[in-house]
């Protein structure tokens, strides 16, 4: 059972056998004997390999023995595989590269006296393995091995590839309805004043959920985190997979990488419960604290201080397996999870079993009630089994109800029991991909194409040759039928609907990591056991410089190693010498998968040129600036990943060896100016997400016309999916439009992302005329292919588009755009985009020539446009358009227009009717530009008689113009509100309406350069949840109270100036920003009830002269920063008292300089609690 499977190993080892070249070496220097006999002797093992592999994981008596022996065969089968991977890489050498042109190194091995060496080399350890095979053959004869030579139950069929998906995705979980309502029941509760209710607030509400492995406690979680009623009820919502290791300070990174999107770097605890506070500080939040193993009180009750922050009424639930754990960590009774009923048990099994065909017949009706009997109503079982059965002719039902369940005592019907029978139904190179999984840590996030390229590396994927299937399209069948089988769950999509991402059940981890044994190592931190039978190892922390070199000796013995990964590594890497890779390379000669991403490398040895075997190379994310020239001896590699290497300078000259690269990234790699010839031949090649095409060579290259990579190089890549970036240097002297359609995209049907960038350059006026017609020349001939969804142009310079893109022709051509990006495009004209279907995402930005984007007329009683005579709904599918720095557009039809998106487009007077536009730019737009009409037409055009337009994001610099007007439903979820440079805006006594309207939904408010601007205090009373305030350069603008500025009327002043409502912002307010406030000599007494606010930021006030003792109010501050405030010439004793203050910068404020100067200055003493001053 713990034996890795070795059926498609030993099919791979008796093709090399059949090699052409090693049987011409072996018949020349006599050891085609030796040859014949191996293979003789692989073909008997090979043929016994699935019978052992079923007998050594059924528990029977010899079953110990069988593993035993199939852990001595893999080790020598393994040897014979590196022995003739080597031999063809060798051999292959002076095939690749072409003509008559032979290094030296390859001279060399043809020579007739390093021949024989090689030879006799080949020879004897063809002798030394075939012994000890016909040892191990020997030795299994007393186990009666049944023989077959084919193996059944390979990957899904065509059909079934067809089908919709039988797992059960999360929005269609069965049969736990009444267990989410009660947990929704506790946790969306309102407050009450009772005893225990007051007691479970003070520590913090806990909900657990218990049930045995497999039952669906995650599940549950995920629809409950999922819920719109959790999503309204909560401000922000956490999730954290915990798992055996109760490390506090790895589940604090986790809460919050789940709240930010973002890795957090290397911080203690102090400096992570800082960030907690910051952003889980008086917020209310649900937290989902996932596969809770701990039963240590004392680590729950730490953890559960750091974790009371939050707002009143903020809970966590957690998901357990144990009632001690639950015990421990609840404030409300657990929810024991039960199984699913038997009706509901039933559904299930026909929804994940059942296609059709099936679900007629009566026979398979039966068997399937049978069989979910067995299945202990626990979902996962049910579902495994069902995802095996699903597709499957009676015979096989028959065969798993009688044979393979059967087996299974009553007793022991576990959910590991039915996994485990699910696995061993896979094929065997569907094994090995599932077991290979093992290598990554629980809970994480696979994605897809890492996988793949993995799997293709260890040589686990088998294409199926009788049907002409591509090496990718079977890569694609595995994952697919894992997912299928129900190895993989929760998938996440692109925005083009693939399949990105997937996770394992943990269950389905444990199972991995169980088949895998000890082929498949995570290495703990400081971990010095290794066992030297391991093939793949992966290290479970992070290399930082915590990592002691020299590496542990164990480690170096791992002669047969083939996998090195770092799935935990992050940015925060540390320096990997030169010396530390030579121990790696000359140590783990075997490997397949090397993977360095993310450290401090500076460059690699040249030694990383002997690691022949080497499919897969993972730099990314490092410092290396050039690679040494023996790079270009791994042969045999498929994927190298440079991606975001900002220091790369330059790819290797002869980088044409690599024939069998099917990935290149060198995306985001800001140094590299030019790519060398010879790409052109790598046809294996499917993902090039960066391409740079460099006519104006750099002066280097002056003298080498035909060293770097030219758009006909692209001619015959059609693998080519997924994105693509050409960025090209200008030629004037080719035939571009030749030398473009030479690069033949329109056969590249699997790109999906096209972008082509112009290098941006300063033109000289009398050579505009020679830009123009080069880059037109080039679009002309790079038309893609129809399939593609999203195009983007960048700096180009050309009077007007290729003919494929002009006005209505681009519906045509390339009817499945998603997405179109124009960038400082000098054309005057612009495609009919209104008339794309599935049109989601435009922006179009500096494109100064454009005046209207259309040239028909718009009939605005409906919601069609009639531009030239056709009828078809106008932008059905528009979601975002930005219309950013087009100063002469005037308007989107010649004729007529209504609404949308602009911002820096002084002439524009109609934008089109968008009613899916939810954020909303007009700064800098035409006065005239009617946003009234936003509203009311898309309110006639919805049929509905009010206005469907829901606008989240606003940027406006008029607010009587562009806010008054908008009729309030468009303003229900409106969360951000900037006004700039409205010189109209006096006070905000009109505004007290509108910010009524916003009291739940606005977070940020912004004020900056309104000149006339002179009080705010009017309606601000309503923005109770106001999060984010900021008053930039309002130079009018005073925010001290009427007391405080001693009026003698206590209504106001003329101008509406009221006392500034601060105690409305109390709760909610974390940031505030007081820029370029000339008028402001102190600051307004009202901030000190802002006991919530996290950071406060004072710039550029120019009569600022003190900051009061009571800034200790502020006792939750954390981030304060003094920029340009020259009056200030001391910091207030009271600083000290604010406890939470993390980082203070003071900068352009020479009053403070020399107070403020380390060690010695006077104010020192204030701020030396502060963790960050600067």
């Amino acid at each position: 059972m713990a034996e890795a499977v070795l059926f498609g190993i030993a099919q791979e080892v008796l093709k090399s056998l059949e090699s052409e070249a090693l049987a011409e070496i072996a018949s020349a220097w006599g050891f085609k004997s030796r040859l014949d006999k191996l293979k003789d002797t692989i073909n008997t093992l090979k043929d016994v390999l699935l019978d052992a592999e079923a007998r050594q994981a059924d528990n029977l008596p010899d079953s110990h023995a069988v593993r035993g022996w199939l852990q001595r065969l893999t080790t020598v089968v393994y040897e014979a595989d590196d022995l003739f991977d080597e031999f063809h890489t060798i051999a292959s050498r002076k095939q690749l590269l072409g003509g008559n042109k032979v290094t030296r190194e390859v001279q060399t091995f043809l020579s007739r006296y390093n021949q024989m060496i090689f030879a006799f080399r080949v020879s004897k350890k063809i002798k030394s393995i075939r012994e000890k095979l016909a040892d191990i053959v020997s030795d299994g004869t007393q186990f009666n091995f049944v023989p077959c030579s084919h193996e059944g139950g390979r990957v899904m069929n065509r059909t079934m590839r067809v089908q919709t998906d039988s797992y059960v995705h999360v929005e269609e979980v069965i049969g736990r309805d009444d267990d989410k309502k009660l947990i929704l029941g506790v946790l969306l509760a309102s407050s009450s004043t009772g005893v225990d209710h007051e007691q479970r607030e003070e520590m913090l509400p806990v909900i657990p959920i218990v049930g045995m492995g497999g039952m669906g406690k995650t599940t549950l979680a995920q629809l409950i985190y999922n819920d719109p009623q959790v999503k309204e009820y909560f401000e922000m919502r956490l999730w954290a997979c915990v798992s055996e290791d109760f490390d506090i300070q790895e589940i604090t990174k986790k809460i919050l990488r789940s709240a930010t999107n973002t890795e957090i770097p290397e911080l203690d605890m102090e400096q992570l419960q800082g960030r907690l506070r910051g952003i889980l500080g008086e917020k209310k939040y649900f937290l989902v604290l996932d596969d809770v193993w701990n039963n240590n009180r004392e680590k729950w009750l730490k953890l559960r201080a750091y974790l009371k922050v939050g707002r009143k009424g903020s809970k966590i639930v957690v998901t357990t397996r144990s009632s001690e754990v639950a015990e421990i960590m609840s404030t409300f009774p657990p929810h024991e999870l039960q199984g699913l009923s038997e009706e509901r048990s039933w559904e299930l099994f026909k929804k994940t079993a059942y296609n059709e065909e099936s679900q007629q017949n009566p026979r398979l009706v039966e068997v399937g009630e049978e069989i979910v009997e067995k299945c202990g109503r626990l979902p996962l079982a049910i579902r495994t089994i069902g995802s095996l059965l699903y597709g499957k002719e009676e015979r096989k039902w028959l065969s798993i109800k009688d044979v393979s369940l059967a087996k299974i005592p009553e007793s022991q019907c576990d959910i590991m029991s039915i996994l485990r029978l699910s696995y061993h139904h896979l094929w065997s190179p569907l094994k090995n991909c599932f077991a290979y999984c093992s290598l990554f840590p629980k809970d994480t996030e696979l994605d897809k194409e890492l996988l793949i390229d993995l799997w293709m590396a260890e040589g686990f994927i088998t294409p199926e040759f009788n049907e002409n299937q591509s090496i990718d399209e079977a890569a694609e069948d595995y994952f697919q039928t894992l997912l299928q089988r129900g190895f993989f769950q929760d998938i996440t999509r692109n925005e083009w609907g693939a399949i990105t991402s997937c996770k394992m059940h943990d269950l389905m981890h444990d199972l991995a990591q169980e088949v895998a044994g000890v082929k498949c190592k995570v290495g703990m931190f400081a971990e010095s056991d290794f066992d030297d039978k391991i093939l793949h190892l992966s290290l479970a922390y992070r290399l930082t410089s915590l990592w002691k070199i020299p590496i542990p000796t164990n480690m170096l013995n791992l002669k047969l190693l083939r996998t090195f990964l770092l799935p935990e590594q992050s940015s925060d890497g540390s320096p990997l010498s030169k010396s530390v890779c030579r121990q790696l390379m000359r140590r783990f000669s075997c490997l397949r998968v090397l993977d360095l991403h993310h450290l401090d490398l500076k460059s690699l040895p040249s030694s990383i040129g002997k690691l022949i075997h080497l499919r897969f190379l993972n730099l990314s994310r490092t410092d290396i600036e050039k690679h040494p020239e023996t790079i270009t001896n791994l042969q045999n590699l498929e994927t190298l990943n440079l991606n975001c290497c900002s220091q790369l300078r330059t790819l290797p000259k002869d980088i044409r060896k690599l024939a069998k690269l099917r990935r290149l990234d060198v995306a985001e790699c800001d140094n590299l100016n030019h790519m060398p010839s010879g790409l052109a031949r790598f046809t294996l090649l499917n993902r090039l997400p960066f391409f740079i095409v460099n006519y104006e060579h750099s002066a280097e290259l002056w003298n080498k016309p035909n060293s770097t990579a030219k758009l006909s190089d692209l001619k015959e890549l059609n693998n080519l999916r997924g994105e693509l970036c050409i960025k090209i240097c200008r030629d004037f002297d080719m035939n571009m439009l030749q030398e473009a359609m030479e690069a033949d995209l329109t056969k590249k049907q699997g790109l999906i992302k096209l972008t082509i960038s112009f290098q941006e350059t300063f033109r000289i006026l009398k050579e505009a005329d020679k830009y123009c017609n080069h880059d037109e020349a080039v679009l002309e001939g790079l038309k893609p292919h129809s399939s593609l969804r999203s195009l983007c142009f960048e700096n180009y310079k050309g009077q007007k588009l290729p003919s494929w893109a002009r006005k209505g022709d681009l519906c045509i051509s390339l009817p499945n755009l998603v997405e179109i990006v124009l960038y400082e495009c000098s054309c005057q004209q612009v495609p009919l985009f209104s008339q794309l279907r599935f049109l989601k995402h435009l922006r179009l930005m500096c494109m100064d020539s454009v005046e209207y984007m259309e040239d028909g007329v718009c009939d605005i009683s409906s919601s069609s446009s009639k531009s030239q005579g056709i009828k078809t709904p106008f932008f059905p599918s528009l979601e975002v358009l930005w219309l950013y720095k087009m100063k002469n557009l005037k308007g989107w039809w010649k004729g007529l227009g209504v609404e949308a998106l602009g911002k820096k487009c002084p002439e524009m007077k109609f934008l089109p009717l968008c009613p899916k536009v939810e954020v909303l730019n007009l700064k800098a737009s035409n006065e005239r530009l009617s946003v009234l009409k936003i509203a009311t037409i898309t309110a006639s055009c919805s049929g509905s008689g009010r206005a469907d337009l829901k606008l989240k994001e606003l940027r406006i610099d008029n607010v009587e113009d562009q806010l008054m007007p908008l009729p309030k439903q468009c303003l229900n979820q409106l969360s951000s509100l900037a006004v700039h440079n409205d010189h109209k805006l006096v006070n905000t006594k009109s505004l007290i309406e509108t910010f009524a309207t916003l009291s739940y939904s606005l977070r940020h408010l912004s004020f900056c350069e309104c000149n006339n601007l002179r009080s705010i205090s009017q309606g601000l009373e309503h923005l109770t949840g106001l999060e984010n305030l900021a008053f930039r350069s309002c130079s009018e603008l005073d925010l001290l109270s009427v007391n405080e500025l001693q009026t003698p009327s206590g209504e106001g002043d003329e101008d509406g100036r009221k006392m500034m409502p601060w105690k409305a912002f109390k709760t909610n307010l974390r940031s505030l920003v007081l820029d370029g406030l000339p008028k402001m000599v102190g600051l307004p007494s009202g901030l000190q009830h802002l006991t919530n606010l996290r950071y406060l930021e004072l710039t550029s006030n120019e009569e600022l002269r003190e900051i009061p003792e009571w800034i200790s109010c502020l006792c939750s501050l954390e981030d304060f920063s003094l920029y340009n405030c020259p009056k200030l010439t001391y910091l207030p004793e009271a600083l000290r008292k604010i406890t939470s203050l993390n980082k203070l910068t003071i900068g352009g404020c020479p009053g403070l300089r020399k107070r403020c100067q380390r060690p010695n200055g006077l104010d020192c003493h204030k701020f030396q609690h502060v963790p960050i001053a600067i």
